[in-house]
Parts: C-alpha cells; structure tokens; sequence
C-alpha cells in the first residue's frame, strides 16, 4: 500500500438550510432583519438547524490523513492481520458466563476483542499506508489484551513472562537506535522518514504500565496488551527503515549532518521570533478572536521546550516546521484582530461561511505546496481542529446563543491561519535543510 497525497477528505461539506419556514417572520437583532440571528435584547441567537448538517453518529476523521513517504509492503500488512487473527483465534466464541463469570471482567475482554476486530476493518478502509498501519497497531494491541486476559482463566498465565518478554523489547528498541543510521538522498523526504522512526522507536521504550490492583486478570491482560504495543511499534520502525533504505539509490549518504543543522537553525529562528510575540492583550474578553490568539500564543511559548528535547534530529526539524507555521498562523491572526475581523458570528451563515473557508484552506495548501509531504504535516494538526469544531457542532439542538459556538468558530479559524502559514513555513523549512 502506497500513501498518496489526500485532498481534504475528498468531501465537500455539505451545507442545508432546514426549518426556514418555522423561522419565517421573526425579528431580527439590533434592528437587522435576519431568520439566523433570533432573541431579544443585545444577544444574538442561532437557529442550529441552519447550522451545517453534520452527523453526529459519524465516525469523525481529520479532513488530511497523516501520512510516510514510503510504500509499505502488503506482506507487511498480511502478517500483522494474521497476527490479530490468530490472536483472536484464542479465545472461546462466544465468550459468555460460563468462561468467566464476572461480568465486569468478561466485557472488558469482549470489548477489546471487539475493537480488534474493528481495527481489521479500518485499516482495510485507511486513506494512507500509515493509517492502516496505527489501525493494526490498535488491533494487536486489543486482540492482545482480550487473549491474555483469556489465558489466565485457560491455563493461569501470569504476568512475569509478559514483562519479561515487554523488557526484551525495550532492550532490542534501545538497541536499534543506537545503531540507526540516517541515510538518504533527499533530506526533506529522509527528515520525515527518519522522524517516524524515531517515534516509534521511542514509543516502543516508553510505553506506560499501569496494572489494574482491582483484577489480577485485568493486569494480566493490560501487561498483554503493553508487550504487544511496544512490540509493534518496534516491528513497524524497522519495516519503514527497511523499506525506506531499499528506495535509496546506491550511493546514497548520511543525511544526519543537514538534519542536525537544520534543526540548529530552525531553532534558532523561532527564539528570534518568540522574542517579539505580540503582547498579551489586557482585556478579559471571551470572544473567539480571542481564544484563538491565546492558544496560538501559548503554543507558541512552550513550543520551544519540546524543540529543545526533541527525541532526534528528524523529529526536531519537522517539530520545528509545525512550529514555524503556528507562529506565522499567530501573526495572521493578530493582524485581523487588528483588522476587526475576528468578531463573533452572529447568524449561522457566517459560520457555515467560516467552515468552508477553513476546508478551502486545507484543501488549498495541500495542493499548492511544492513539498506536500511536509506540508502535510502541518495540515494534519489543522485538520483536527476542523473535525473538533466539526463535532462541537452536532452537540448543539434548537436556538442558542451565537457565544455558544465561539469554540468553533475559533477552532475554524485556527484551521485556517495554521493551513494558510503551512506552505511559507514548509519553504523556510526545506530551504534550511538544503544549506541554502
């Protein structure tokens, strides 16, 4: 399976206008006559059914699936889907009283085999090689979990040889990486190679164990579920290493000079621009222009600690450009504060306006970017804020206050500043690690 660039889901978000005749010859606002803006007084109301038509049974996804500019192999794929069968494969079927008695501790088993096998179908549905990969990753997780369970009412299987077996592992991960070399060609496609293993990598040394006191069984099984978790996040590294390094021509070299003084650089750039973020405003105001700009700035401020102790010179750099185009999407949202642009939608249709306008944002600076897979990166971030708003929407029935959709409306707008500063940073971003 390959990752290809995604459009923003290949959806446009589809926009209905209901119950307009139960709104038909309201009043209006502050003298406005309009069927969006309903109440008495200075506050504005939104009718949500005029609100966009968001399901909210739906599965949520972020509009830009995360993605690795390497082809994983459908052998790889094949083994891990057996693997979750065969796992699944332990367990009695159905399940039921009679095999454990403890209702509490039977649904928990049932639940996780459920999920795995859930996560079978997801990843044969996943937009991306990655995401089919994280969805198979959750799928040996579950199945893992619900058979060790299993295997202490089967044959009294104790948690000492799953730690022993997770401790393996650890050292094996630990072991990889010190050895990793950090070849490439181009060190914009290796940087975002390389950070990925170095992710998983790390995920693989650092899972949280945290045994359940309550059941004996439910800590057998969590310790199932933790071997199994560190194990694949350790096989999926080395596959994309492997696969990666069988894409590189012959003489290809060591990229880790160019990473390491780029993310040197790139460092150095976001201090200079921290020194001089716009001030904290003085004003307690609750509007959306404000919530945006307080959590762009704050992200802003802490971003560089995480730089600073960054697990390797990939994930630095392309920490750093996800850094870069939240202080760029700062500044434009500063500059419209400043403007007066950012003031609370007070009809529906500005907020049907200001969603499309974030999904027109996405879907642009992934199409325009010369490097979208670094782009992309970036996009990823946006994209969830669009499908946290997206989801905020479909909690709302009836007429409400025009502030209670501020966390949307700042979530869209925040979409959209960080998706429009994605390509400026994305090419100050390559241009360091080019030398240039």
């Amino acid at each position: 399976m390959t990752d290809e660039a995604s459009e923003t889901g290949g959806k446009s978000p589809q926009l209905t206008r209901r119950g307009v005749l139960a709104l038909a010859g309201t009043s209006a606002i502050a003298g406005c006559s309009s069927i969006d803006s309903l109440g008495g007084g200075s506050k504005a109301t939104v009718n949500t059914y005029n609100l966009p038509d968001i399901s909210r049974d739906e599965e949520r996804e972020s509009p830009v699936p995360p993605s690795v500019p390497v082809t994983i192999t459908s052998g790889y794929f094949d083994a891990t889907r057996e693997r979750v069968r065969w796992l699944l494969a332990t367990l009695p079927t159905p399940l039921g009283p009679e095999e454990i008695p403890n209702g509490h501790i039977r649904k928990h088993l049932t639940d996780a085999a459920s999920d795995a096998t859930q996560g079978l179908g997801d990843a044969r549905t996943a937009r991306t090689g990655l995401m089919a990969l994280r969805s198979l990753r959750r799928a040996r997780e579950n199945a893992r979990y619900a058979a060790a369970g299993w295997g202490v009412v089967d044959r009294g299987l104790t948690a000492a040889p799953l730690q022993d077996e997770y401790n393996r592992t650890v050292s094996g991960a630990r072991e990889t990486r010190q050895e990793h070399e950090y070849v490439g060609a181009d060190p914009v496609r290796a940087a975002l190679v390389h950070a990925r293993i170095e992710a998983g990598l790390e995920r693989a040394t650092d899972t949280d164990v945290r045994p359940r006191e309550e059941s004996a069984l439910l800590s057998v099984a969590e310790w199932g579920e933790t071997a199994e978790a560190a194990q694949v996040y350790l096989s999926d590294a080395r596959h994309i290493r492997a696969q990666f390094t069988a894409s590189l021509p012959p003489d290809a070299g060591s990229v880790r000079q160019p990473l390491t003084a780029a993310a040197k650089a790139l460092l150095a750039d976001i201090r200079d621009q921290q020194s001089t973020l716009a001030p904290e405003p003085n004003t307690d105001d609750r509007t959306p222009g404000r919530m945006v700009f307080d959590e762009l700035r704050r992200e802003a401020q802490s971003g560089i600690s995480r730089l600073a102790y960054a697990i390797g010179p990939a994930s630095a750099v392309v920490d750093a450009n996800s850094q870069l185009a939240r202080l760029r999407a700062l500044d434009r949202i500063q500059t419209r504060r400043e403007a007066e642009e950012l003031a609370r939608p007070s009809d529906a249709k500005t907020v049907r306006d200001i969603r499309q306008t974030a999904y027109d944002a996405l879907t642009a600076a992934l199409e325009s970017s010369s490097r979208s897979a670094l782009a992309r990166t970036v996009l990823v971030d946006a994209g969830h804020k669009v499908m946290a708003a997206d989801r905020k929407l479909t909690h709302h029935q009836g007429e409400i206050a025009a502030s209670t959709l501020d966390r949307s409306v700042a979530d869209y707008w925040y979409a959209t500043a960080l998706a429009r500063s994605a390509s400026a940073a994305t090419q100050q971003t390559v241009q360091a690690l080019e030398g240039d």
